[in-house]
């Protein structure tokens, strides 16, 4: 059998240990603008905001472009400021998918959900439900009108 001295075993371990330190997610910082309520651009690079679903931008909530708002607000959450997203994932899109925040520490996506222009992505987390709580019980942007989920909504009307 193979024997492996204790100095390369060690070598080993500590490497396997230090893993998850040195693998840190890759990191996007830059001006970023604006597609969606929840998809934004930072060289060049599109950039998923990750836990939220953002309406999407011909969508009406009630007589409110719930839509239009949600782009608009991410738009002016980032204007002049640069943009620091940590990434989580990739989506089928190949769009990174990246908690991203201002430099004052917002997160983007906790803002757009506490804005009531986004809603908690429960399929991935539920890092936001807080935040969706509280649009809710004070009845902020589409919390006022009524409205259908993002997801409901891509269903029923398919690009």
């Amino acid at each position: 059998m193979f024997q492996m001295s204790r100095s390369v075993t060690l070598c080993l371990t500590l490497s396997v240990l230090a893993w998850p330190v040195l693998a840190k997610p890759p990191v996007v910082t830059g001006s970023a603008y604006a597609i969606d309520g929840d998809t934004l651009v930072i060289k060049r690079r599109h950039v998923r905001l990750f836990g939220i679903d953002a309406f999407e931008h011909d969508q009406t909530c009630g007589r409110f472009r719930c839509g239009v708002e949600a782009t608009s607000a991410l738009r002016g959450l980032m204007e002049g400021r640069i943009i620091t997203c940590r990434q989580q994932d990739h989506d089928q899109y190949g769009r990174i998918v990246a908690i991203c925040k201002l430099p004052s520490g917002l997160d983007l996506g906790a803002e757009m959900v506490r804005r009531g222009l986004a809603v908690d992505y429960r399929s991935f987390t539920l890092d936001y439900m807080d935040e969706e709580a509280d649009a809710r019980a004070h009845k902020r942007g589409a919390w006022a009108r009524g409205f259908q989920s993002p997801v409901q909504y891509r269903r029923e009307h398919p690009r």
